[in-house]
C-alpha cells in the first residue's frame, strides 16, 4: 500500500452546512445505536465512532448565529 498525503478539507457555505447536517445526523444515530446494543464490544466500537464524529463536529466552524427577523408590517 502506498502512503498518501492528505490535504486539509476546505469547505464552506452550502458544503459546510451539508457536512454538519450529515455529522449531526450520524451523531444522533450513533447515540441510538449505543443505547440499543447489548454487546459490550460492539457498544465500545460505537462509542469510539461517536468520539470521532464529535471531534469532526468540533473541528467545523460554528454555525453563524442569526437572530430571527420580525415579520414585515403589512399595510
Amino acid at each position: 500500500m502506498t502512503a498518501t498525503t492528505l490535504e486539509p478539507l476546505n469547505v464552506e457555505g452550502e458544503q459546510l452546512a451539508l457536512l454538519l447536517e450529515l455529522l449531526e445526523s450520524a451523531h444522533a444515530r450513533m447515540l441510538v445505536g449505543i443505547r440499543h446494543t447489548d454487546h459490550r464490544i460492539f457498544r465500545d466500537e460505537l462509542r469510539h465512532r461517536l468520539a470521532v464524529i464529535e471531534e469532526l463536529i468540533e473541528r467545523c466552524p460554528p454555525k453563524p448565529v442569526t437572530e430571527p427577523q420580525p415579520p414585515e408590517p403589512t399595510s
